[in-house]
């Protein structure tokens, strides 16, 4: 009885296994497939990745020379108070006194990469939190970085950042000393156009000149989104009396024959007096060889800078 009674438990058991198996191959197959299908990591993206994780990691951990090192010798660190600093040690030096004296700590939010050949050039949002004096401190906002490769090791050229709080506007702090640049004539016709037309309130030319899937990252609010996003912000800010009294590149390089990257600064006019900030643009040419703006991160600088 019991044999009989096990050959058909046997039996059942060996069909119930056999159809989990079939089960289980035809998920695995299913899921293998997704796989296949999704995006692979550009070596871009790959490497960047590497970088920011190693930044906010070590960052986290209190080892601001460590992050430095992640510079190349010339590098550069433009934060969103105005502050620059230049050189792999002076950063770390930089990093580490922000970590000593607020118990920082980062969060890195990367978003879209671009590749060119041994350069990369990445933009994200970050979130900055710490202690003074008792008191919890959040700080958070945009960057562009720009990292190379040199023999076969990726290093940071430059990371450029603004806040994106509310207290943080186009009229919030002074002109900073600025040092020799390089290459800003490259996107210097593009500054000027940018501060003539929107003086005179023509919000719609200025939006012209940055690409249907652009991303301006303003200081003191969220990023915007797309050529009419960008026009509408551009002009509730001249509704609101604000005008520049100049845009200067300050350093720029072709990337390849289709963008460029640059940095500078501006000054403006407003309720509040003058006022002047920072910026990082990507660019890419137009049909006509003209540069637009494809991303361009703005910050004010804090007053006293």
């Amino acid at each position: 009885m019991r044999i009989r009674t096990l050959a058909p438990f046997a039996l059942a058991l060996t069909i119930a296994c056999g159809g989990a198996e079939t089960e289980e191959a035809a998920m695995t197959e299913e899921t293998t497939e997704a796989m296949d299908d999704a995006p692979a990591m550009s070596d871009a993206e790959a490497a960047m990745t590497e970088i920011t994780d190693y930044y906010e990691t070590h960052f986290n951990m209190g080892h601001g020379s460590m992050v430095g090192g992640r510079y190349s010798e010339d590098g550069l660190l433009w934060s969103a108070s105005g502050a620059m600093v230049y050189g792999s040690e002076a950063v770390g030096a930089a990093l580490q006194a922000r970590i000593d004296a607020e118990a920082s700590q980062l969060a890195i939010h990367p978003g879209e990469t671009m590749g060119f050949g041994d350069q990369i050039v990445s933009r994200g949002h970050y979130v900055l939190t710490g202690t003074v004096d008792g008191a919890e401190v959040r700080n958070s906002g945009y960057y562009i970085a720009v990292a190379e490769n040199v023999d076969g090791e990726w290093s940071l050229k430059g990371v450029v950042s603004n806040y994106d709080t509310p207290d943080q506007s186009m009229s919030a702090g002074q002109m900073m000393e600025m040092p020799e640049g390089m290459g800003g004539d490259l996107i210097q016709a593009s500054g000027d156009y940018f501060a003539t037309h929107y003086n005179m309130g023509h919000a719609s030319m200025v939006a012209n000149t940055f690409t249907e899937n652009t991303v301006a990252m303003m200081p003191g609010e969220r990023a915007r989104e797309g050529r009419v996003a960008v026009e509408e912000g551009l002009q509730a800010m001249f509704d609101a009396g604000v005008t520049f009294s100049g845009i200067s590149g300050w350093s720029a390089h072709e990337l390849d024959e289709g963008h460029v990257v640059g940095i500078g600064t501006y000054g403006t006019e407003g309720p509040d007096g003058a006022a002047a900030g920072h910026f990082a643009g990507l660019y890419s040419r137009g049909e006509d060889g003209g540069l637009m703006l494809h991303w361009l991160l703005m910050g004010a600088h804090a007053s006293g800078m």
